[in-house]
């Protein structure tokens, strides 16, 4: 059936019965009539076979050769149409790259939000002093201590030879969840500062969502950073989309925990 033949070769061309109809020079209208088995002017058929590249349209009895058959014969029409799609893709992911290559660089642009990740908002402890002016008793107005499992820095082993406790609300500590004690400066990128209690999640199966704030390892050192993983690529990152690392190959970075909450004395 002719129709069903047009339908078949426009599908396997990736083409619309709009953009068909536009290439062809033809309706909409007289295109889905087409292909819907109506009777059509010969001249639409020869228009939309040229294009579809249908080298004879058989009508019952009658054949009808839209075109040259030589298949050296170029289909003007569409290789047009596909080069003026092409350019225009490029002329956009040229802008695209010039845009990411402009943050990465820290440049700025007109027009262009730099976008951050959300801060995590550390929460502050108020310990109020008992009533004969010493510190806050362990076991008043909710406190509990609980051990600090591990000290961490960026790029070093963890420190899991402690034997300090912090004293927390223990509404602040889920089933589940451990304390690490953050060290050093290089965290501030990631609203970390020297000595805030991190409440963490462990993840056994070393899985993340993308931009969630992780612990992950690289060998025995260990980083934090915003979890990035897309076709097999890893990447811990920070704002500006700085790729912090992503270790000696792909594999080797795995995530051990995830941060829920930071915790800071006033």
């Amino acid at each position: 059936m002719l129709g069903q033949q047009v339908r078949e070769t426009r599908i396997k061309k990736n083409l619309t019965q709009a953009k068909l109809a536009r290439l062809a020079g033809v309706s909409r209208r007289h295109l889905a009539a087409l292909e819907k088995g109506a009777n059509v002017s010969v001249l639409v058929l020869k228009k939309v076979a040229g294009v579809l590249d249908l080298k004879e349209i058989q009508l019952g009895a009658l054949s009808i050769y839209p075109g040259d058959p030589d298949e050296s014969t170029i289909n003007l029409p569409l290789l047009t149409d596909s080069i003026r799609e092409a350019r225009a893709e490029a002329h956009r992911l040229t802008e695209l790259l010039s845009t990411a290559e402009g943050i990465l660089g820290g440049e700025e642009h007109d027009n262009v939000v730099v976008g951050h990740f959300p801060t995590l908002v550390p929460r502050r402890l108020e310990r109020r002093p008992a009533a004969n002016g010493t510190r806050l008793a362990d076991s008043t107005s909710g406190f509990s201590r609980f051990p600090i499992s591990a000290e961490i820095r960026q790029g070093e082993p963890a420190d899991e030879s402690i034997t300090d406790t912090a004293l927390i609300p223990a509404t602040m500590l889920e089933n589940g969840e451990l304390l690490f004690r953050a060290r050093g400066e290089e965290l501030r990128a990631h609203g970390i500062e020297e000595g805030d209690l991190l409440v963490v999640e462990l993840r056994p199966t070393g899985r993340a969502n993308n931009a969630e704030l992780v612990i992950a390892k690289v060998g025995d050192a260990v980083y934090v950073g915003r979890w990035w993983s897309k076709h097999g690529r890893k990447a811990l990152m920070s704002d500006g989309l700085a790729e912090v690392t992503t270790g000696p190959s792909a594999r080797s970075l795995k995530v051990m925990a995830a941060i829920n909450t930071i915790i800071r004395d006033k």
